[in-house]
C-alpha cells in the first residue's frame, strides 16, 4: 500500500513539475516572437508598411503583451504559493540530508541519500533557470521595436513606437510567496542557506 501511495505521490509531483516547467518555455518562447515581431512592425527597408498597417501591427503586439502579462500573472498567483514551499522545504532538506550523508557508515545508504540530495537540488534548479530565462528575455523585449526601421517613420508613428517600448519594458518574473523572486540568485541564496544550517549543526 505504501509503495502505491508513493508511486502515486511520485506521478503527481512529476506531472505537476512537468507541466510547470512546460508552461515557463512557452511564456519565453511568446516573448520571443512578439519581439521577432516587433522588428517587423514597419516592413523592410525595400518593403515598408503603410501608416495603417504600421498602426495595426503596434496594436496587434500592445494587445499580446497585455495577454502574456494577464496570463502569466494567473500563473504565478497559482504557482506562488506553492513555491514558496518548495524553497523552505529545500532548505531544510538540503541541509538534513548533508548531514545525514556525513554521518551516514553504510556505503549504500550514502548512495541513496546522495540521490535523493541531488533531486531536491536539480527540482528547485531547474524552476530557477527557467524563470531567470524568462526574466532575461521579458528585459530584452523592448528592444525589439528599435530593431524595426523606426527612423525611416513619421514623427507620430516614431511617438506610437516609443509607447510601444516603454508597455514592453516591464519585468517578467516568477515568486516564491511575497518573500523572493525565483532565479538562480534565489537558488544560489538557497545553497548558502543550507551551508550556514549545516555548519551550525556540525
Amino acid at each position: 500500500m505504501s509503495g502505491v501511495a508513493s508511486l502515486y505521490s511520485g506521478g503527481w509531483i512529476t506531472s505537476y513539475d512537468t507541466n510547470a516547467f512546460v508552461l515557463m518555455i512557452f511564456f519565453r518562447g511568446e516573448l520571443e516572437l512578439l519581439r521577432r515581431d516587433c522588428r517587423s512592425l514597419f516592413g523592410t527597408e525595400e518593403n515598408p508598411v503603410t501608416k495603417e498597417e504600421a498602426q495595426k501591427r503596434i496594436d496587434h503586439c500592445h494587445q499580446r503583451h497585455n495577454d502574456i502579462l494577464k496570463y502569466f500573472r494567473l500563473f504565478d498567483s497559482c504557482l506562488s504559493p506553492i513555491m514558496l514551499l518548495y524553497v523552505i522545504v529545500c532548505s531544510v532538506m538540503l541541509c538534513a540530508t548533508t548531514v545525514q550523508l556525513t554521518t551516514e557508515s553504510s556505503a549504500m545508504q550514502k548512495l541513496i541519500t546522495f540521490q535523493y540530495l541531488m533531486f531536491g537540488v536539480s527540482q528547485v534548479f531547474i524552476y530557477c533557470w527557467h524563470s531567470n530565462d524568462v526574466f532575461y528575455v521579458s528585459q530584452d523585449l523592448m528592444l525589439g521595436p528599435y530593431e524595426s526601421y523606426w527612423w525611416t517613420r513619421t514623427l507620430s508613428e516614431q511617438k506610437n513606437l516609443h509607447l510601444l517600448a516603454g508597455q514592453l519594458n516591464k519585468q517578467i518574473v516568477l515568486t516564491a510567496g511575497p518573500f523572493s523572486y525565483i532565479n538562480l540568485a534565489t537558488f544560489i541564496n538557497i545553497l548558502k542557506g543550507a551551508y550556514s544550517y549545516y555548519t551550525l549543526l556540525n
